[in-house]
């Protein structure tokens, strides 16, 4: 089987256990038998370090309370072990993509809900707050993924778009590597940052995820992930 195809099959099956372990009370944990089969030698090799963690952490996970602040803490946890899966999954993919150029994506589902800026289509939620995750969640059911500007001609096009007060989130983050900020869609570096003075400072130890920021003329800030605030996708690219 392909490192890609498999790579993708891994994620799906590792996706599926961890939502049903939240709907459960069954105590099977994760098992990473059979996934360097699977998944093929280096692409195993990659992931076994997060899947080793996801499995050592799944009996507490289950052992959770049923109060709504135990149960939120074990969906944000859940979310962020996923992303982090699938941004290495991206890496590994993007290793065998022309450098720079977006990993191949299905067509948006709900392209009328974008508009263009620029040469590519974008999406600015202005209506409801979610965490990184949320909004990862709701641009990839768009058929997209959290934006990440190309350029800083781009970036300020979009900032045109953007109210002010509000903040919004952008599909970059250093997840996988403290100080490696990485587009979403490719798994490659950002092709633009643009922060302040003082930042990123990762304050606290504890913040991974990078929003634009309205009091900062909506520059890059970096801040915890499961923080809420409004976002913007950007449609898949076809090419």
């Amino acid at each position: 089987m392909p490192k890609t195809a498999s790579s993708l099959l891994l994620y799906i099956l590792i996706a599926s256990q961890l939502q049903r372990s939240l709907t459960s009370d069954s105590s099977a944990t994760l098992s990473t038998e059979g996934s360097e089969s699977q998944c093929g030698g280096y692409c195993f090799t990659a992931l076994k370090p997060i899947l080793d963690h996801i499995a050592a952490n799944q009996q507490r996970w289950n052992a959770c309370g049923a109060t709504s602040q135990q149960c939120e803490a074990k969906l944000e946890r859940i979310e962020s072990q996923l992303v982090v899966l699938q941004e290495k999954v991206s890496a590994i993919e993007a290793l065998k993509t022309p450098e720079g150029n977006r990993v191949v994506a299905p067509k948006a589902k709900k392209l009328e809900n974008f508009v263009q800026i620029g040469s590519r289509f974008f999406y600015i939620e202005q209506h409801h707050r979610v965490s990184w995750f949320g909004a990862t969640n709701i641009c990839r059911q768009m058929g997209g993924h959290l934006a990440s500007p190309s350029s800083e001609e781009e970036w300020n096009a979009i900032k045109e778009r953007l109210t002010r007060g509000r903040n919004y989130w952008l599909g970059i983050s250093d997840l996988a590597n403290e100080g490696l900020y990485l587009s979403q869609a490719t798994g490659n570096m950002a092709s633009y940052l643009s922060w302040p003075s003082g930042e990123p400072n990762n304050h606290n130890g504890d913040e991974n995820c990078v929003e634009l920021r309205s009091d900062a003329d909506f520059l890059m800030n970096d801040i915890e992930c499961t923080s809420k605030t409004y976002f913007i996708c950007e449609a898949a690219n076809e090419s």
